[in-house]
């Protein structure tokens, strides 16, 4: 009966249409061109085939085959709405429901693996903000101009069910454990998210049940951001100027061109941004009498410049053969003004000691990622080679000038001066054959190497007034080590019956991992993994998976030595024993697509073995440490969901929301973990399309309480709002934007607890970064397909309807 409704619907919908068109358009004949690529690596699929059918009786009109770069064309077109339909070996039919008003028009096609992909109807042409299918969810970062001036932190903050906090640490589904990637790979470039501008993201896609072909690590599996590489067949070149207030501004520049055999495309861009951050900590103890309460009120006023180059080239060799390159760059210089000022009050509340530290900081970083690539189309169809080879770095130094007053015992301050230096190296081979046995059944093995190198380094000198010299503080001077490689094999099969898709597969890790403390690890491990899918009627489809992940300790949680001196109350520490947790997870969902209305929801269970969690403990002088324990067990529940929605022609809706549970279980110096956390997240993104080009956007997210064994970390909102208008015959933009304009993004942690020796304290942390921003972009887009000899006939068609 649905499907009966929808069809007369669309019927009724396509006489409208049909009408409208002829009235407005004397020349009732079209052209229509387009691609049909693969869904996730934008690859083109060659000689597909689209067919175009009425879209009242389902008769075929037209059926083209797409020649080798998957280029398409339909001519002599009468005006109105049709079913277009393409298909490829190895992958899912997809429908789109177009209509043709115009002269010369244009409709891209992306494909899904079978065992992956949803099949859907689109109503639009359009790509949505969010698109859902069985493997991922897509968020497409270049269609929300709330991010205009943004970065990269901020645009995976819009993403369903996705926490960032206040340093910059990523959450999905309520855990930290998820693989962050770009363009698909692990690369040093996640330690410049706050650097890399939204502007040069197109998509950022979530994939909550990888498969055996993707690293094992992630519990709540992988977040890949994917950078622009310019659009194929095209020319392009682009600007966007951004310009706010509080000192913000910057813009980027893009070009690409395609020639017969080669695309080339480069985006460079540098934004300048001043930031100012307060942190507030108060300290009461309970039982201890020989340890002072205190107050610490902390801030820091940063000028940020950073600067982004990315590029990437491609070059067909022949028919069957293509290579590329892609080189990306990220540099940030900062320079800041701190300032630290500490109470201990005695028992009787009086204050005990009364300290003011002033500390200048630089902290510039440097990150590369560089890689080659080769691909190989054999005969066959769906039988496909890649090999490629990254390398990739990040450097970071941070130089702290300090003084210290001790205001009631000397005017003479102490002083110190620190500096911290991280070197990461990461190389990563590997080689993928796919093969499409026939229609049904898909075959993929391959093999990734990977090598890492991380090195932190601390020194520290204080002045010496008795020898007018600066000496070596030998006591805090360290360096540390650490080394991982990792050697993987994976096998994948994905099969299609008339009744249920099956996509199962395994992967083997071969582990070894070297600490300059000679406390090294070796091991095999694996990850089997395996997702059923049933479409169930025309609108939804039914998944369930299962997959078994890791997550090895980083560098952070293993160095036993610390680098924040600058702030002796609050340190960190990290457990060189920590092993790696295993991860068992199972998810039952469900996605569905109809006319005005599409989404997914998902209910998952994680099992962890060996959880890594992070700790506080207080120690005799009132100082915090936090460090790293594996509790015995973790256990996650939980479920979220997303949808986007279309009520009118001109608003757009796009939700999602995040429950989940989470318990417990180990034991810490004195005293054992038993706790569980419940809490919840969600976002909002909604967009109002006006007359005269002009559109409204307004975005929103908040975070409930959140229970952790470190304590209660308090519930966290904010809201973004756009006002966008197009100029220049639609080729340029000009976006308004207000970030956080209530100023409520701020973050809290208040925890009762017991130090090392078993006393009660309680402390409350508030941590308030400058977030409303008043910016103002300009955004220019010229883009042009590749240049074709039209007739003059073609030439007045062409003009006169782009008027």
């Amino acid at each position: 009966m649905i499907r009966q409704t929808t069809r007369l619907l669309l019927v009724i919908l396509s006489v409208m249409l049909n009408f409208t068109a002829f009235a407005n358009n004397p020349f009732s004949k079209g052209e229509l061109t387009g691609n049909v690529n693969d869904s996730i690596s934008g690859e083109s699929l060659p000689f597909s085939s689209i067919r175009m059918l009425s879209l009242s009786d389902s008769l075929i009109i037209q059926a083209v085959v797409a020649d080798y770069n998957g280029n398409f064309n339909f001519k002599n077109i009468d005006f109105g709405t049709y079913r277009f339909i393409a298909s490829y070996m190895g992958y899912s039919e997809k429908e789109v429901v177009f209509v043709i008003d115009k002269v010369k028009m244009r409709l891209d096609i992306s494909l899904s693996a079978k065992s992956f992909a949803l099949s859907e109807i689109e109503i639009l042409s359009e790509k949505k903000l969010l698109e859902n299918t069985i493997e991922k969810t897509t968020v497409n970062i270049s269609k929300n101009t709330t991010l205009s001036a943004g970065t990269a932190l901020d645009a995976l903050q819009t993403a369903p069910s996705v926490d960032v906090d206040i340093d910059g640490k990523i959450s999905y589904r309520g855990s930290d454990k998820v693989m962050i990637l770009i363009n698909g790979e692990k690369s040093e470039l996640v330690n410049s998210l706050s650097q890399i501008p939204s502007d040069a993201i197109e998509k950022i896609e979530i994939i909550s049940n990888p498969s055996a072909k993707y690293d094992a690590e992630g519990m709540s599996g992988i977040i890949n951001v994917v950078l622009k590489s310019g659009q194929k067949n095209s020319n392009n070149n682009t600007i966007v100027l951004n310009a706010g207030y509080h000192e913000n501004y910057g813009g980027s520049v893009g070009y690409s061109k395609s020639f017969d055999k080669l695309q080339f495309f480069i985006n460079a861009g540098a934004n300048r941004k001043g930031v100012f951050q307060t942190k507030e900590h108060y300290r009461a103890n309970y039982e201890n009498p020989n340890v002072f309460d205190y107050s610490q009120f902390d801030s820091l006023e940063t000028k940020q410049n950073n600067a982004f180059l990315n590029t990437n080239l491609n070059y067909k060799l022949n028919k069957k053969n293509k290579i590329g390159a892609v080189a990306t760059i990220s540099k940030s210089i900062n320079r800041g003004d701190r300032a630290i000022d500490y109470k201990t009050y005695n028992q009787l509340g009086y204050i005990e000691q009364d300290q003011f530290k002033n500390i200048d900081i630089k902290l510039d970083n440097y990150a590369f990622e560089g890689s080659v690539n080769f691909k190989r189309n054999f005969n066959k169809k769906g039988q496909q080679l890649k090999t490629k080879a990254q390398y990739s770095a990040f450097n970071q130094t941070q130089e702290m000038n300090n003084e210290l007053f001790s205001i009631l015992n000397s005017d003479i301050p102490e002083l110190q001066n620190t500096c911290a230096t991280q070197q990461n190296r990461k190389i990563n081979l590997s080689i993928d054959y796919t093969q499409a046995v026939n229609d049904s059944i898909i075959i993929e093995t391959g093999y990734k190497g990977s090598l890492q190198d991380i090195q932190n380094i601390f020194s520290s000198e204080s002045y010496n007034y008795g020898f007018s010299d600066w000496l070596n503080d030998t006591a805090l001077n360290n360096k540390f080590s650490y080394g991982q490689s990792i050697n993987a094999l994976y096998f994948n099969i994905s099969t299609n019956f008339s009744f249920i898709n099956i996509q199962a597969g395994i992967r083997g890790e071969h582990t070894t991992t070297l600490q300059d403390n000679n406390n090294n690890q070796e091991y095999l491990s694996l990850f089997p993994s395996i997702l059923l899918s049933k479409k169930a009627g025309s609108h939804n489809t039914i998944h369930a998976g299962f997959n078994r992940r890791i997550n090895r300790p980083t560098i952070k949680m293993l160095n036993p030595f610390t680098d924040e001196y600058a702030d002796v109350l609050n340190m960190h520490k990290g457990n060189p024993d920590l092993k790696p947790e295993f991860v068992n997870s199972f998810e039952l969902g469900n996605r569905y697509v109809y006319d005005k209305i599409s989404g997914a929801i998902s209910f998952y269970y994680r099992d962890i073995q060996q959880a890594i969690s992070r700790i506080k403990a207080a120690t005799n002088d009132s100082a915090l440490v936090v460090s790293f324990m594996n509790l015995d067990k973790a256990k996650m529940i939980g479920g979220d969901f997303s949808f986007s929605l279309r009520p009118y022609k001109w608003w757009n809706i796009n939700f999602g929301g995040n429950v989940f549970h989470t318990a417990l279980t180990g034991e810490s110096e004195n005293y054992i973990i038993d706790k569980d956390k419940l809490a919840w997240n969600s976002n909002i993104t909604t967009q109002f399309n006006l007359p005269k080009n002009i559109s409204i956007r307004f975005s929103g997210y908040y975070r409930s309480k959140l229970p952790s064994v470190m304590g209660i970390y308090k519930e966290r909102y904010f809201t973004d709002f756009a006002i966008s208008k197009k100029i220049f015959k639609n080729k340029g933009q000009l976006v308004f934007k207000i970030s956080d304009p209530f100023n409520t993004y701020k973050f809290g942690l208040d925890l009762d607890a017991v130090d090392i020796n078993g006393f009660s304290y309680s402390q409350l942390n508030r941590k308030k970064n400058e977030s409303r921003y008043f910016i103002l972009s300009f955004k220019y887009n010229v883009n042009s397909k590749n240049k074709q000899t039209k007739t003059k006939k073609e030439k007045f068609y062409l003009d006169k309807f782009d008027k």
